[in-house]
């Protein structure tokens, strides 16, 4: 996984390499397991005990000092509960600026401030906490959300509540299993929203087709404004592709990227609120999302 935000906020590096940290030159011995949190360093704890007490044994935990841990989604031995990046292993210069939220997961890896607001791998089934607009249009399979919009003419989404903050960042990953012919216009989205009786921002970024045109475009909405380019190949059903949204004050960036490669970046006007709401949305189509990652800075 790139850096998303690395392709519109301006000084972002990516990194060149990335390491999964070992423990030692040598494996574990029988009946041991390598803790990859330890704060002094990967070591080989006991198989069977229970480091942190959280009832998941330690060859099941992969947060051995806190609570949780029963999931990895990127497989670098991390658990998600305790990754300072939980969608990709650590890179060669995981922390540039010390805040503790990794370089592929930090909008600006070089401002510090950021924290992980909301992770989820779907891993341990549907969050009660997402609220759907049709419950019956989105199920968890095979640890993926999917959303299955056969012969439904309008759009659906998944909302969920952050914690408010100026900066705020929401990405996602997914992959297209077809394109529906339930209407004419098929997009995937994500974005965010001031939901107070007074607020007025808004935000919508994603991958859309038109069948009439027979073009793929990367669009953003905002209360203020729109902006749209043209993408290529969005919507093939073999590519992974992830989307971002950045809201940093009156701006946000729209990024999309296919099988890693950038796809579409487009920029747009909006109000400079504290974005509480996030949703991931779709029309027309039937998607796997993989994770959804949310990121804010005050």
């Amino acid at each position: 996984m790139r850096c998303l935000a690395c392709l519109f906020v301006a000084g972002c590096i990516l990194p060149e390499t990335t390491h999964k940290p070992d423990c030692g030159s040598e494996y574990c011995g029988s009946g041991s397991v390598c803790d990859r949190t330890d704060p002094a360093g990967p070591t080989c704890i006991p198989a069977d005990g229970d480091l942190d007490g959280d009832g998941i044994p330690n060859a099941q935990d992969f947060c051995n000092h806190a609570p949780g841990g029963a999931t990895d989604e990127d497989g670098d031995g991390i658990g998600d509960d305790c990754d300072p990046c939980p969608i990709a292993p650590p890179p060669q210069f995981p922390d540039p600026d010390g805040d503790a939220v990794d370089s592929p997961c930090d909008p600006d890896p070089h401002t510090p401030g950021d924290q992980i607001l909301f992770f989820d791998g779907f891993a341990n089934g549907l969050n009660p906490a997402w609220k759907p607009t049709t419950a019956s249009a989105w199920t968890i399979e095979g640890g993926e959300m999917v959303v299955s919009l056969a012969g439904a003419p309008n759009a659906d989404f998944l909302q969920i509540g952050v914690t408010a903050k100026m900066n705020l960042a929401v990405e996602a990953a997914y992959r297209i299993d077809r394109v529906e012919t339930g209407a004419t216009d098929h997009f995937v989205v994500v974005g965010g929203s001031d939901p107070r009786p007074a607020g007025v921002a808004t935000m919508q970024c994603g991958l859309e087709h038109n069948d009439t045109t027979a073009s793929d475009l990367v669009t953003l909405t905002t209360n203020l404004s729109n902006a749209q380019a043209p993408a290529q190949q969005a919507f093939s059903t073999a590519s992974l592709y992830e989307v971002g949204a950045y809201n940093t004050g009156n701006s946000v960036g729209c990024t999309a990227l296919g099988d890693g490669q950038a796809i579409g970046v487009v920029q747009a006007q909006v109000s400079p609120d504290s974005l509480t709401s996030i949703a991931i949305g779709a029309r027309a189509v039937t998607a796997r999302y993989a994770w959804v990652l949310v990121v804010g800075r005050d």
